[in-house]
Formats: structure tokens, sequence, C-alpha cells
């Protein structure tokens, strides 16, 4: 990991080849205390799991790209969940023939992944929502 602080609240930077991508996310968060933010990812990975909410079943619906892809967009937030920070993230994938794969990132090995990541100054909190059965910000 090669990470560049820009000013007190934004970093800009690159995850190693081989690691995980959310948790690449996750390390970056902990690492520097940041509780809640935004951040942006482009790149490419060499196989992924994420998943689509079926709002009917009230849940996650998992699949599996076991193929080299690039990243045409990763983008999400960070919020603490029971105190710690939580990545929720979405990304839209591309194969070599262009077509696209999409949903809620679950796990994606890193091929190359440049993040730009903001800081907010206050956390905010995510928490369970009975009539979505979802996670979401308080």
């Amino acid at each position: 990991m090669k990470i560049y602080k820009q000013m007190d609240n934004e970093w800009f930077g690159r995850f190693s080849e081989g690691a995980d991508l959310k948790e690449s996310i996750l390390q970056l968060a902990k690492e520097n205390k940041i509780e809640s933010g935004y951040f942006n990812i482009i790149g490419a990975v060499k196989d992924s799991r994420f998943s689509y909410y079926d709002q009917t079943q009230k849940k996650y619906l998992e699949m599996h790209l076991d193929e080299n892809a690039e990243i045409l967009n990763c983008t999400g937030n960070i919020t603490l969940l029971d105190r710690e920070p939580f990545v929720h993230a979405h990304i839209t994938l591309a194969d070599n023939e262009g077509r696209a794969y999409g949903g809620h990132l679950m796990a994606a090995t890193i091929f190359s992944a440049e993040i730009y990541l903001k800081k907010f100054p206050n956390p905010v909190e995510r928490g369970p929502d009975g009539s979505t059965g979802l996670k979401l910000i308080k």
C-alpha cells in the first residue's frame, strides 16, 4: 500500500497487488482513524465477489466474477457500525469484451487500485433499519 496524505482530511494512493480491495479500504481507515468518509477507486481486479440486495427477500444474492476485470468505478463510504469502521462500497466492473457487472462489493483481489479518500469531520453511525432489513446511516 502506498498512500499519500494530501491534506488533514484527504488521502490519495494505491493499494498492493494481490490484496483484497475491501480489506485494504478498511485497513486504510483503521490505520488513519477514519470513522466516516467517502472514497472513489479505479483500477483492475483478478477476481471479485459482489452482491445484489433482493428487496423482497431482504437478503443479499452473491455473484462471483472469476476473471480479470477493469474497475470502471468503485465508490462508497466509511461509517461506524457497532463503534467500528465499516466499509459500504459498490463496484462496477468490465470484462475483456466490455460487458459490465456490478453490485455491492464483497471482496476482490487487486491487480491495481488507486484510491481517493476524504475523511468527514464528524463520525457517522450506521445501524439496523427494520423496514428495509439493511444497516443504514442513522
